[in-house]
């Protein structure tokens, strides 16, 4: 927890004398009420793990009639899942990846089938789907969604042109477009992978996607809080087709996962300035599609999506440099062409999304980074599964 104050002399021996009693009485109850909240001119911060508790599944189908988000309650207690009532809720514009807001009430879709975003309302005690607003069509197919740490912007990667598509988020969650879009500097003149931002919102890093045998990147930019605006601060070459992006909870590492070159590369960041330093990479498996970093910094896990079985890397993260070593029984096998993973906020549970097989894998996260299924796994989902998001209260 981080408090800062900037309480004046008249304020002592009152409610902002953190002497007096009023002080300690009044700051437990805001404590109890919020994780963000200001007072006595400051801002009190404190970081809760989340009880995961939905587990959200979009399937992309071949067509409306087969596409669908599928949604599953989380036994906290053993990771299991199991399919709320009304599940899978039909989208007839295929969706192919979700984000939800930090309350747990609204998703934003990405959606294929009419190169649209789609706002949903989720329905925080049952887990039920209803459409919130009127889909709001993008100039260019979307493939991925991020949203900044503090809600007001959303962007969207688009996987035909070599652009971002940036979005403003109002008060009742919904949105609109801020033009022009933005421009990559894509150095195969590709397109654009999956977006992460770092936990201050300060920066945004996307992957730079290529065909096989042109070398891709990652790209950073600047975000100006007030207006939406990305600046770049530099491309960085990695290999063939960068499809995946991945920043440290703590800010100090980024990787790039390579889908044509079946590679991963660490990046140290600089926290003030956005920019990286490469380090040494290392080998994944068969078409790397998704990195992501455990919440507690440990451990990178990459799916390998390539035709038939399917596994994921897994690697112990060096805390100094970010190099990655490959942990004990990686690769670890999951369904067909895994695409999508999700980690619980307490680094205990790890799913994914298996597209051929159109189901999702659960596992526990060991101590050493080790993945172990979970009873009851795989469990089915939809036709052509896409992304999986843990959504937790």
């Amino acid at each position: 927890m981080g408090i800062f104050f900037q309480c004046k002399p008249t304020e002592l021996n009152s409610v902002c004398d953190s002497s007096s009693k009023s002080f300690k009485d009044s700051i437990l109850l805001l404590l109890t009420s919020s994780e963000r909240f200001q007072f006595c001119g400051g801002t009190v911060f404190q970081k809760r793990v989340r009880t995961p508790r939905f587990l959200l599944v979009s399937n992309v189908g071949t067509t409306s009639a087969t596409s669908s988000i599928s949604v599953f309650r989380i036994d906290s207690n053993t990771g299991q899942i199991s399919a709320v009532n009304g599940s899978p809720f039909q989208l007839t514009d295929r969706p192919r990846f979700t984000i939800t807001n930090s309350s747990g009430t609204i998703v934003y879709v990405a959606n294929v089938g009419n190169t649209s975003v789609s706002t949903l309302s989720l329905n925080p005690e049952n887990g039920t789907l209803s459409s919130k607003s009127t889909d709001l069509v993008l100039p260019s197919t979307p493939y991925s969604l991020v949203m900044d740490p503090s809600e007001k912007y959303l962007f969207a990667s688009s996987e035909t042109t070599q652009q971002i598509h940036r979005m403003a988020i109002d008060s009742s969650g919904n949105i609109s477009i801020i033009s022009p879009a933005t421009s990559t500097s894509n150095p195969t003149a590709g397109a654009v992978g999956r977006l992460a931002f770092d936990a201050t919102g300060k920066h945004l890093y996307v992957g730079l996607t290529g065909a096989a045998a042109n070398v891709s990147g990652i790209q950073g930019f600047n975000l100006d809080p007030l207006s939406g605006t990305l600046t770049s601060v530099g491309v960085y070459s990695t290999n063939e087709n960068n499809i995946s992006v991945a920043v440290s909870p703590n800010g100090q590492f980024v990787y790039g996962a390579n889908y044509f070159s079946q590679d991963v590369f660490p990046f140290v960041r600089n926290q003030t300035n956005g920019t990286l330093s490469i380090q040494t990479a290392v080998s994944a498996g068969s078409a790397p599609a998704y990195a992501i970093v455990d919440p507690l910094n440990r451990f990178l896990y990459v799916a390998n999506s390539g035709i038939g079985q399917g596994t994921i890397s897994a690697y112990k993260i060096d805390q100094v440099n970010g190099t990655l070593t490959s942990i004990s029984g990686s690769p670890f096998n999951s369904g067909f062409s895994p695409i999508g993973i999700s980690i619980d906020q307490s680094g205990k549970y790890l799913y994914t999304s298996n597209t051929q097989d159109g189901n999702v894998s659960g596992y526990t996260i060991s101590e050493t980074g080790a993945l172990s299924p979970i009873v009851g796994f795989p469990v089915s989902a939809g036709t052509n599964t896409f992304s999986v998001e843990i959504v937790s209260y």
